[in-house]
């Protein structure tokens, strides 16, 4: 979410760069920084206020296609907060467990100070990954013939259980917040290693 008192802190010359055709800031950022200058003073030609209005509107347009999508609020912009983005948490936690998603939405709400959002994720994941678990020891304990597919189980399960995150952050996170997507190399990483070790180790 774009903060006019913020922006208007800025100097002149860093206003000129929201303002410029290959700007990467969001459609509010360049309109506030276009309204500022011009309290400010700041004179336009014809040409120049045509410009500046065609590219609001074309990162308008833009922008609603991506609050219609998968990560909604992600921006380019580079002024944006940046979080781990919803696809990146839905496919660790299909892929390696919930317990992986969970931590990266965890400290995505906390990256937000929205506290109660990452009580509720991590109380989650723990009961989730508990409940998984109880289901797929029955499942070899009781069904050894199963035990082949317990991999496609897991997965069903992981599946829903990265549902479950979804819901929770669809529910509390802002709807008008508009967020830089965050490295996912470490997270992956990390989650490749652990699970790697685990598998040995278990």
């Amino acid at each position: 979410m774009v903060n006019k008192n913020v922006i208007s802190k800025l100097s002149d010359r860093e206003l000129e760069k929201y303002i410029e055709p290959d700007s990467r800031s969001v459609s509010n950022a360049v309109k506030y920084a276009y309204e500022i200058l011009q309290e400010r003073g700041r004179t336009f030609t014809p040409s120049e206020t045509a410009r500046i209005e065609a590219l609001i509107a074309k990162k308008n347009d833009s922008e609603k296609v991506v609050d219609e999508g998968w990560d909604k609020g992600l921006t380019e912009d580079v002024n944006a907060i940046e979080l781990y983005t919803n696809t990146l948490i839905w496919m660790l936690s299909v892929i390696f467990g919930v317990f992986f998603g969970g931590v990266l939405q965890v400290l995505n709400f906390i990256k937000i100070k929205n506290i109660k959002g990452a009580v509720i994720t991590a109380f989650y994941s723990i009961i989730y990954i508990g409940i998984q678990l109880v289901i797929i020891n029955y499942i070899r304990n009781n069904y050894p013939e199963m035990s082949q597919n317990i991999f496609y189980v897991n997965f069903i399960l992981s599946g829903i259980g990265a549902t479950g995150l979804f819901f929770i952050r669809q529910q509390m996170f802002p709807n008008n917040l508009q967020y830089r997507a965050k490295s996912s190399i470490v997270p992956l990483i990390a989650s490749l290693g652990i699970s790697i070790a685990l598998f040995y180790l278990l």
